[in-house]
């Protein structure tokens, strides 16, 4: 087991810069986010969300179209580009999908080249992911954001399509799906939900 950074065991020190993140060893660099500096720790979720996830991440990356190149990536770090004056300004979340423009090899995943976000949310545990993420997401300028919600056999039951209004920057919910998610942006996908099963 990795020891946790000192920083990790003293609440006042729950702050961290992007030159302190990009200090610590991956593997806890994976257990956490950082919103405004203030670092979040992750659990790891349940397998029936991971599969969903990842289902759902395999049916984005083959639908899409060669031009203009589109990317799809599972849990992995997308980093906000808007910059609060009042905070320290880093922040990311790791997404349980990512659709996003492609951008050069090496170069770090923002919310600028992001044309989609998706989280799957399981019976109870939704708060962060319908409420908080949704403000972020849409602040930051995401056009479209999916939340995928899990009932209590972990099977899909509905996922809601928020798009993004660009007069308020907030998402209003276009579209709730039910079996089948089926969408024509940020390009064409059809997905029945038998198909998402764990």
């Amino acid at each position: 087991m990795t020891a946790l950074a000192d920083w990790a065991l003293d609440p006042e020190e729950f702050f961290l810069t992007e030159e302190q993140y990009e200090a610590l060893s991956e593997e806890v660099q994976k257990r956490i986010e950082v919103i405004d500096g203030l670092v979040i720790f992750s659990r790891s979720a349940s397998a029936e969300h991971n599969v969903v996830a990842r289902l759902l991440a395999t049916a984005f990356h083959n639908a899409r179209p060669a031009e203009p190149c589109t990317r799809v990536l599972t849990d992995f770090e997308m980093r906000y580009r808007k910059v609060s004056p009042k905070t320290r300004g880093f922040s990311f979340r790791r997404p349980d999908v990512v659709v996003h423009r492609c951008v050069p090899k090496g170069t770090k995943v923002t919310t600028d080249s992001v044309l989609l976000v998706v989280e799957v949310v399981s019976p109870g545990s939704g708060y962060i992911d319908t409420i908080d993420k949704r403000a972020e997401y849409a602040a930051e300028g995401i056009p479209m954001y999916l939340v995928v919600h899990l009932g209590d056999d972990l099977r899909v039951k509905i996922i809601q399509e928020y798009r993004l209004d660009w007069a308020n920057g907030t998402y209003r919910c276009a579209q709730t799906h039910q079996d089948v998610l089926e969408l024509r942006e940020p390009f064409p996908v059809k997905v029945n939900f038998s198909d998402l099963e764990p």
